[in-house]
């Protein structure tokens, strides 16, 4: 029998570190917009440092300089550690399928991106409609229990906490989990007039959450028109020590304002006892949840470059405007003006400028033009998005030897990023493999399909139990790129080898083998070439058994790779 848990207890002390949490995070939220603004290319006028709305699109152009070098999606293969071919075949491309049904390579851009943005990024897992499903969460979306280990947080965070949470009361009636009595009461509760006061604010709680896309132009965020009322739920992960196992267990607590919609270990929602959410940075901090990202190192540098531009494009403005001063009492007929900068205007002066009028003299900035180039040289420096890594040339680079280091090291900054990349993609197709094979029974049959050895598409329609394993699957992950470096490495190591072991027919027929894979040829093709090759290699030793004198055929000879 399970241990029967005070939840609203539990919620309360929730509440408690909710608040700190948010405080925690709160530190960065300007920062997190001021980067969200300089990359979508807006920035916000002011009557002192920058009168002109003008950018320059230095964020930009270094964050998309290193998801360039970051767009490659990670391949995940997955064994079975019961040793069953037949499931791990059914599972990998069950995984493929997912890949594809669940657009994961174009959220994985999305992912990347909003790392280099905020810092941090967070994906959510979960199993809805028959169907695995991920979706990339904002940070703002995620409080984190501020004294985890962040290298470590699935065992050593006490709580995990997802929010901006926004259902119609359609919605909530729809979800099979949710409390009847309890939506209920809270349709009750927004009818009554303390309920509308707590509509609007959640309404200005989505316009807050939208106020990106309201600054970025969206006519609707304001008044989205919804024509439905629209409650903020709030979902609590928390750790239970439970008496019986000796061991914690995930709870899922999903609130809305005063009411508990659903309160349930999380192993009967979904068989699993970790946080479904995925969270990774590439500049991890043992006492910061909320590291610094690339947008972070370039915020500062752009938003002085942005100041020094508009005073440079206004200067330059002025200076083609013509005004003049003038000696307001020459001529009492003469009719005073304020000081407006307009085009041609003259402005009054209690005396003599010059000879009755003179013109406005504005100083000229161009020298500015040097010291912004500085600031964003060092931008691209800070950020690994050097001229070489944009496909630029610099003059000063008069070798082929030095412009091939310069990117070497940017490539090496921008392969960091990636190491922690693969490793959240790990972590994420650890936590898929553990969650479809304890739920085979919410997963729909697929139709998958497998080319075969000959190069036909083979179909099937497989029933999630036909994957299931007792034992799990252990899962690896390598990029497309690094697993052809190793392959040529291992071949150059092998065609090296091969003198070692001259005449060694073995040898060379896996040597080869191992070539043809490489260059892609599917198995049928490897046999027909392979086949022609034993056939010309035995038919030079029949050659050379009637012949002794006769020189042995090249193919035999190791040949460079």
């Amino acid at each position: 029998m399970p241990q029967k848990v005070n939840y609203e207890r539990e919620l309360e002390n929730l509440k408690t570190d909710e608040e700190s949490d948010f405080r925690f995070q709160e530190r960065r939220h300007q920062q997190w917009k001021d980067n969200y603004h300089l990359f979508r290319d807006t920035v916000q006028v002011n009557r002192l440092t920058q009168r002109q709305s003008v950018n320059i699109p230095l964020m930009k152009v270094s964050i998309k300089t290193n998801l360039a070098g970051l767009d490659q999606f990670n391949q995940v293969e997955f064994e079975e550690l019961g040793n069953n071919k037949d499931k791990e075949i059914l599972f990998n491309a069950y995984w493929q399928d997912t890949v594809t049904r669940d657009r994961m390579e174009l959220k994985d851009v999305v992912d990347k991106k909003q790392e280099q943005l905020y810092g941090i990024t967070w994906t959510k897992l979960n199993i809805r409609n028959g169907r695995f499903e991920t979706e990339i969460r904002e940070p703002w979306d995620i409080l984190k229990d501020r004294y985890a280990d962040p290298t470590d947080y699935d065992n050593t965070a006490h709580h995990l906490i997802e929010g901006n949470i926004f259902r119609t009361f359609d919605q909530l009636e729809g979800n099979p989990n949710y409390n009847r009595d309890a939506i209920k009461r809270l349709k009750v509760f927004y009818a009554s007039k303390q309920g509308l006061l707590r509509a609007e604010e959640v309404a200005r709680m989505m316009q807050a959450k939208n106020e990106r896309l309201g600054e970025m132009g969206v006519p609707d965020i304001d008044n989205p028109q919804l024509g439905h009322t629209v409650v903020e739920l709030k979902a609590y992960f928390v750790k239970v020590w439970d008496d019986k196992d000796q061991e914690e267990h995930i709870h899922l607590i999903v609130r809305a304002d005063t009411e508990i919609l659903m309160a349930k270990p999380l192993k009967e929602i979904l068989g699993i006892n970790f946080f479904p959410f995925v969270g990774w940075s590439s500049d991890p901090e043992r006492n910061e949840q909320y590291p610094d990202g690339t947008a972070d190192s370039i915020r500062t540098l752009n938003q002085v470059l942005n100041v020094w531009f508009s005073q440079l494009t206004e200067n330059r403005t002025m200076r083609n405007m013509n005004m003049n001063f003038y000696d307001a009492t020459a001529n009492p007929e003469w009719v005073p003006q304020m000081f407006e900068a307009i085009p041609f205007g003259w402005y009054p002066l209690p005396g003599k400028p010059g000879e009755v009028y003179q013109n406005v003299e504005i100083q000229e900035l161009s020298e500015s033009i040097d010291e912004m180039n500085f600031l964003m040289k060092l931008g691209e420096s800070v950020s690994g998005a050097t001229p070489t890594t944009k496909g630029e040339t610099e003059q000063q680079k008069v070798t082929l030897g030095e412009v091939e280091l310069a990117l070497g090291q940017a490539k090496e900054r921008i392969s960091a990023t990636n190491k922690f990349s693969m490793l959240a993609q790990k972590e994420k197709a650890e936590k898929f493999a553990k969650l479809v094979n304890a739920n085979p029974e919410k997963l729909e049959a697929v139709k998958l399909y497998k080319k075969s050895f000959k190069g036909n598409m083979v179909e099937k329609v497989a029933n999630p139990n036909e994957w299931r394993s007792e034992k799990g699957y252990n899962c690896r992950v390598v990029s497309t790129a690094e697993k052809e470096a190793k392959t040529v490495e291992s071949l150059q190591k092998m065609n090296a080898a091969r003198q070692f072991f001259p005449g060694n027919m073995a040898f060379d027929r896996i040597t080869k083998e191992k070539v043809l894979d490489f260059i892609g040829l599917n198995p049928e093709q490897t046999k027909e070439v392979m086949e022609v090759d034993t056939g010309l290699q035995n038919q030079g030793m029949i050659m050379g058994q009637m012949n002794p004198s006769a020189p042995v055929p090249a193919i035999n000879q190791p040949q460079p790779i």
